[in-house]
Parts: structure tokens; C-alpha cells; sequence
């Protein structure tokens, strides 16, 4: 785990670096440049552990290009945005979201929901790479996937610490959205499944409703919103990653991906060999989840 990390940081460090020599903006602000940097460096150092330390298909954590992973990159997306819009949807039953206007369907308003949906899609891979595909194998080979699974969910919590107006309330929605992914992962065994559920919560709440994402406003939504409501609930200011709306909808995904029988890993993985127990439909004793 010390050489991975070792390992990411510093390819990150010469990627980031290659790209803010070109485009100076990737030191300031996220760009899509910056992002792709980032999940190349996640490959890189994938495929380095894998290849060069544990002798496997560096497929093998879950990467591996199939239609089969084409679905599983759809079904996760859904599962994500039907999770999201739950909680928009909510708020205006509430009467706490009500919109505000259509986005100007100008060429270069369509421009910038594209980049920022690129952009998103690549934040979303870089992360479900670097803390759920080797670092989670090794964790769950190790010691099990509930110590896999609340490790970097941990790890995911912390990434987003430093983000502008963070609070508790947003670190343990966070938390939870990590621990969702993890079991997801788990029993699916797919990476792609997990992007897309990733990608969907993002891209629901920042494009598709313009909402902030984890504190941030990505910019460029599908519709304008003004929103009010108890902030408690609705998260203010940083977004629903800090209302109780979110937490009750990942509470509710978390059972649902806990009991989900549909939920199947893909052969074509475990053909290639990952380093954790290869159960059929993703669960067993030594899991200790039921």
C-alpha cells in the first residue's frame, strides 16, 4: 500500500505538472486536462502494482472492456441519477426547489455542459481508480471487505475535506456515498458499475438540476433552480452532500445494493484472477456483510 500510494502521488505530481506547463489554469481550477492527468496517473500506477508486484491482468480490479462493461457503466449510471433525483425531488414537494428558467440552448452554453460532463466522468474514474480498484483488492485480501470497504471510505471522506464550506454533516454524507461505492464494488466487481453511479450522483445534482457539488458549482446546468429550505435537510450552501435528504437516499442505496440480487460480478474479471475471494454472487462468510 505504501509503494501504491508512493507510487500515484508521484505520478500525479509529473502528470499534473506536464499539463500546468501547457495549460496554467490546471493549477487554479479543474479542468478537463488536469482530471485526465489525474486518472492517467491512477492507470499508470495500477497497472505498475499489477503487472510488476502481483503479477496479474491489471484488468483484473475491475477495468476490463467488454459490452459487458458498457452495461454495467449504464446500470450504475441509472441507479445513480434515480438515486440523486430523489433528493431534488423532494425539495420541491417541499416547496424548497422550484426552477428558475431553462438554460440558454446556445451553442456554447450545450460547449460547456459537455466539458463539464467530461470533466465529471474523468473526476469520477480517477477516484473510483485510485481508492476502489487495487487499494481495495489489497485491503479485502488482507483483512476482509468491511475493513476494504470503511477504509476507503475513509480515504473517499478525506479527499473532499478541503472542499469550500465543508462540515461534519457533509464529511459523513460522504462517508456513507464511500461505503455505498465500496459494497457496490463488491459485489460487482466492476469498476465501470461504480464510475457511473459516481459520475450520475455528480452530474445529477451539478448539470442536470445545478445544484453544488460537494461545495462546488461545476457551472453549466440543463435547468436553473432557486432553492431555500432548512439547511439541515437541504445541505445550503455546499449542496445536498450536507442535508439529511441525501443521507436518508444513501441509507435507502445502501440497503438496496446490500440485498440487490441482480447485483453479479462480472465473469470476465473473475476469469483474469483478482486478489480477493471469487464467490459467484459476491458474498460469503468471511464478508461479515449479509
Amino acid at each position: 500500500m505504501v509503494l501504491y500510494v508512493t507510487l500515484l502521488l508521484l505520478a500525479i505530481l509529473i502528470l499534473q505538472g506536464a499539463v500546468a506547463a501547457v495549460d496554467p489554469a490546471a493549477l487554479r481550477e479543474l479542468t478537463v486536462w488536469g482530471a485526465g492527468a489525474a486518472c492517467a496517473a491512477a492507470l499508470l500506477a495500477t497497472w505498475v502494482m499489477m503487472s510488476a508486484v502481483e503479477s496479474r491482468p491489471p484488468a483484473s480490479v475491475g477495468l476490463v472492456v467488454s459490452a459487458r462493461a458498457a452495461r454495467d457503466g449504464a446500470t450504475g449510471f441509472l441507479f445513480g441519477f434515480a438515486l440523486m433525483s430523489a433528493v431534488p425531488l423532494g425539495m420541491a414537494a417541499a416547496g424548497w426547489l422550484q426552477l428558475s428558467g431553462r438554460a440558454p440552448g446556445t451553442a456554447t452554453a450545450l460547449g460547456s455542459t459537455l466539458y463539464v460532463t467530461v470533466l465529471l466522468v474523468l473526476a469520477a474514474l480517477f477516484e473510483e481508480v485510485a481508492v476502489r480498484g487495487y487499494a481495495f483488492q489489497v485491503l479485502a485480501r488482507a483483512r476482509g471487505p468491511a475493513v476494504a470497504i470503511v477504509s476507503t471510505s475513509l480515504v473517499f471522506a478525506g479527499l473532499h475535506a478541503a472542499n469550500p464550506g465543508v462540515g461534519w454533516a457533509a464529511i459523513g454524507n460522504t462517508l456513507l456515498a464511500g461505503i455505498l461505492l465500496g459494497i457496490l464494488y463488491w459485489r460487482t466487481l466492476s469498476l465501470w458499475w461504480v464510475t457511473g453511479t459516481h459520475f450520475a450522483w455528480n452530474w445529477t445534482m451539478g448539470v442536470a438540476v445545478g445544484l453544488p457539488v460537494s461545495g462546488l458549482d461545476v457551472g453549466a446546468p440543463v435547468v436553473g433552480v432557486t432553492t431555500g429550505g432548512p439547511s439541515i435537510l437541504t445541505g445550503g450552501d455546499y449542496g445536498p452532500e450536507a442535508g439529511l435528504l441525501l443521507t436518508m437516499a444513501t441509507l435507502c442505496g445502501i440497503g438496496w445494493a446490500v440485498r440487490a440480487p441482480r447485483l453479479s460480478r462480472d465473469p470476465a474479471v473473475l476469469a483474469l484472477g483478482p486478489m480477493i475471494e471469487t464467490t459467484t454472487d459476491g458474498w460469503n462468510e468471511r464478508s461479515g456483510l449479509h
